[in-house]
């Protein structure tokens, strides 16, 4: 096999600098016709697609020589496998493929592709199990299993679009043989186009080759073409033809025979035409017979006959007129009327019957003399000086086509019974040394290939005009001037002009493996609902369309989701997802700020205004009705009973807070964001419900009855009864606190938020006035005597003593807390909780974080009764 090469190695050209992702990458290897002309098979690799082009066998080699490099190739990953058309190096290994491997794709070709390889390879099939010297060749798939496979393959019209698992394939005239294709391959928005076997020349029966639109197709990013004839150009049309027929007509009229081995079908169509058309115009050559020989192309004439609209105006104008002549003669069917029902041309089935006297005109399969009719007449004419070859096709290397092209003046014998009956036609000698015979006949060759000359080659490149071509179906030198040629005409459009487009051209081996980047825009066409909107002006328009994003294949699609079933046929579901949780100390405005510092900011809809015992319409928490007597609760500090309230967050989870029975109730739409940020909210709401903030705040708003419960003196009854109308009167645990109780839980809660370092300030802040007198008292001592600084000093200690004794008073320990972040320090003031720090931000969050503190844990100092 051959040795696997890295792309780099082909192309010639730095790689792109900037990193390349894997799916981005198309990946080209050549299974057979790379740097050979033979065996065309190629694999295309794209986002997940994998496109099979060709599958032939090499007709110089026998067996699994002859076949393309399967085995380095998964076949069972292919989902297309495009026929470019029925020539055997092309499709020949299309029954092994789809009988023998684990080929599951789709094959495609066109109607008259089809209709001529069904024959094509049944002759094939039966010349090889006849003709082959080993038993290699017969056995890699029989007759049955081509004719089995045969439903396996569907038929594409010219022109026509098919999208198949998400690839777009367009056929176009290929102008090569009847039926043959060049096929349009758009994978992701990718264009790649192949050309198969084609050619530009408008011949006596086949339109030229087509080029695709750019304006209708978009630009071709990736060209994949033969380079049979390199660089070589051919004389122009009507000099081969003449030259051809000046030829024909010199060894007829020397008494000679002519052989002109050819394919069955392809070019012998053509040169039939140019002999018929050069017959009719000189009757003294009319008494010379012209011969087709083989029973295949006998019954792939129906095809020709068959297929009239496929081929050029020269044909249809032909059909016209002898249609025209038949109906003039009484001949309403038009019975031997078409265009490909010969006058001068005698078909031949077989050679038992062919009476070899006086001069004629043979055209015999196969083209490369290798075996078969053609390689029996050669044998048979060879000796003869007035007899003559005419060779008119390809001939691959290796093959006795190009060898006699040489002239050699003995060619082996390997053919035996030519001249005796029809069941030994055909068949090679078991002799090993193969009997020499005189070669005397001449040898003339006439470029009548249907293939595109180096010049074309090169003119249909330009004009393509894509930034990477791959060159296959020529040999290596021949390649490797087409390249050359290509390379050069890129220098001159640089030098030229340096902002032109740089091709890249490859030219791999048979089993090289070629990565190409390829950066192409995803598109998504908006249709529905939302193609009614405006679309965004400019850059400087904000406005957001969004939707719901559909792929169908490679196509993307933007609509609103009630557009899902019209357009995409798809049914959409909502899933609505609840969750309900019971938070028994958290209330709902600590709740709210544990939200807000996750979430920001959070919409409240519906919000209502909690009523207060005193209204009339309010409930105290501690009121129940008993049968016996009526208990009533008076508490110190009085609660509202808060209504339900409901939150919005992130817009799309919406919270539902029960109020008196303390139930939350999540509400949301359900896919991943919502859901992640569902599973957010629970966890900030577990941790607000565990949190010690949650339980002070608590125990600081809510009402409860303690018929009996603990307090720092020990378990006592509460419970009182006074009055003779049987009150009870129960008190509140939380209403009397001691301000060391309420510092030490300030502590507590500024601790949760900052940590450890945390230290109490020891001397107080005097107000500014009082400061200010103080400091200039202490700045005028170097000035006055000691007395007078000793007296500033001791007033600013009369100061701060009773700055201590009127925080005392109030109920507060210390005058403020230093706080440590890092590097900055924040000093909290507890009588008017006012903020020192340099840093903002650490400032700020401090003070909220005291303001909130000094909420949750109930009011913080006492002053003179009353609450501060």
């Amino acid at each position: 096999m051959a040795t696997k090469r890295k792309a780099a190695a082909m192309s010639g050209a730095a790689e792109d600098e900037d990193p390349i992702d894997p799916s981005d990458e198309l990946t080209f290897i050549g299974l057979g016709g790379c740097q050979e002309v033979g065996r065309s098979c190629h694999i295309l690799q794209y986002k997940g697609k994998t496109v099979m082009l060709d599958a032939g066998m090499h007709t110089g080699r026998e067996g699994m020589a002859a076949m393309p490099y399967f085995d380095d190739f998964d076949l069972g990953t292919v989902d297309i496998l495009l026929i470019s058309h029925f020539h055997l190096d092309h499709a020949a290994a299309l029954p092994y493929v789809l009988s023998k491997t684990n080929f599951r794709g789709r094959v495609f070709m066109t109607h008259p592709t089809k209709a001529i390889y069904k024959w094509l390879i049944q002759d094939s099939v039966r010349v090889s199990n006849t003709s082959s010297t080993s038993d290699q060749r017969t056995s890699l798939y029989t007759e049955a299993d081509h004719i089995q496979t045969l439903p396996l393959i569907e038929t594409i019209d010219f022109y026509t679009t098919h999208t198949i698992a998400g690839v777009r394939i367009t056929p176009y005239p290929a102008g090569h043989v009847l039926g043959a294709a060049m096929f349009l391959i758009n994978i992701a928005g990718l264009n790649i186009f192949f050309t198969g076997d084609y050619s530009r020349e408008q011949d006596r029966h086949l339109v030229a080759a087509a080029v695709p639109d750019p304006k209708k197709v978009g630009k071709i990013d990736l060209l994949i073409t033969e380079s049979t004839f390199g660089i070589s150009n051919a004389p122009p049309r009507a000099e081969r033809e003449a030259a051809l027929l000046k030829s024909v007509s010199t060894i007829v009229n020397r008494g000679g025979k002519v052989l002109m081995p050819v394919f069955a079908l392809g070019r012998a169509q053509e040169l039939l035409l140019i002999l018929e058309d050069y017959w009719s115009r000189h009757p003294e050559l009319q008494k010379t017979p012209i011969y087709y020989t083989g029973n295949t192309a006998r019954k792939c004439m129906v095809v020709y006959q068959t297929y009239i609209n496929a081929m050029n105006d020269n044909i249809k104008r032909i059909f016209r007129e002898r249609m025209a002549e038949a109906e003039a003669a009484g001949n309403a069917k038009g019975v031997s009327a078409g265009p490909w029902d010969f006058r001068f041309v005698r078909s031949l089935r077989t050679l038992d019957r062919f009476d070899d006297i006086g001069s004629c005109v043979m055209l015999a399969s196969p083209g490369m003399l290798q075996s078969g009719m053609s390689r029996v007449l050669l044998e048979r004419w060879a000796p003869d000086v007035r007899n003559g070859v005419v060779m008119t096709g390809y001939n691959v290397e290796g093959t006795m086509g190009r060898t006699i092209l040489t002239e050699p003046d003995m060619i082996p014998a390997i053919m035996s019974g030519s001249s005796t009956t029809s069941q030994t036609v055909g068949r090679r000698s078991k002799d090993d040394d193969a009997v020499m015979i005189p070669r005397r006949c001449s040898v003339e060759e006439f470029s009548f290939a249907a293939h595109v000359t180096g010049v074309e080659n090169v003119e249909f490149i330009e004009q393509v005009h894509a930034p990477h071509v791959i060159l296959v179906h020529g040999e290596r030198s021949q390649a490797a001037r087409l390249r050359s040629r290509l390379l050069d005409l890129n220098s001159r459009r640089t030098a030229n002009n340096a902002s032109a487009q740089q091709t890249k051209v490859y030219s791999p081996e048979n089993g090289a493996e070629i990565k190409i980047p390829f950066r192409k825009d995803k598109v998504a066409k908006v249709v529905g609902r939302l193609a009614q909107i405006p679309p965004p002006k400019g850059l400087e328009d904000e406005r957001i369309v969004s939707g719901v994003m559909v792929q169908n294949g490679f196509k993307l699609s933007l609509m609103a989701p009630e557009d899902l079933k019209e357009y995409a046929g798809l049914t959409s579901t909502t899933v609505l997802c609840k969750q309900h949780i019971t938070l028994s100390a958290a209330g709902v405005e600590l709740i709210k700020w544990a939200l807000e510092g996750t979430f920001g900011a959070i919409e409240e809809v519906g919000q209502v205004k909690a009523e207060t015992n005193g209204h009339a319409n309010a409930l105290t928490n501690g009121s129940t009705k008993a049968e016996e007597f009526t208990m009533e609760e008076e508490a110190d500090e009085e609660l509202p009973i808060a209504p339900p309230r409901t939150f919005l967050i992130m817009g799309c989870i919406i919270l539902r807070w029960s109020g008196l029975d303390k139930q939350i109730e999540l509400e949301w739409e359900g896919n991943a964001m919502n859901d992640g940020i569902a599973d957010a909210v629970m966890a900030v709401l577990a941790t607000v419900e565990s949190s010690p903030a949650a339980v002070k705040y608590s125990s600081s708003k809510a009402k409860h009855h303690h018929h009996g419960h603990e307090t720092a003196q020990g378990t006592e009854d509460s419970a009182q009864l006074s009055g003779a109308n049987g009150k009870v009167t129960l008190s509140n645990r939380h209403a009397n606190l001691t301000p060391q109780e309420r510092f030490s839980r300030l502590c507590m809660f500024l601790e949760e938020q900052f940590g450890d370092n945390i230290t109490p300030i020891e001397t107080p802040r005097l107000p500014p006035s009082v400061n200010t007198a103080a400091n200039g008292a202490i700045k005028a001592a170097p000035d006055s005597e000691a007395e007078d600084s000793e007296a500033g000093e001791e007033q600013q200690e009369q100061l701060i003593a009773a700055e201590r004794a009127r925080l005392a008073a109030v109920g507060i320990p210390v005058p403020g807390l230093e706080i440590k972040v890092d590097k900055m320090v924040a000093r909290l003031w507890l009588d008017d909780l006012h903020v020192d720090c340099a840093n903002g931000v650490l400032r700020d969050r401090v003070k909220a974080v005291a303001e909130r503190a000094v909420e949750v844990v109930a009011p913080l100092w006492n002053a003179g009764g009353n609450v501060r």
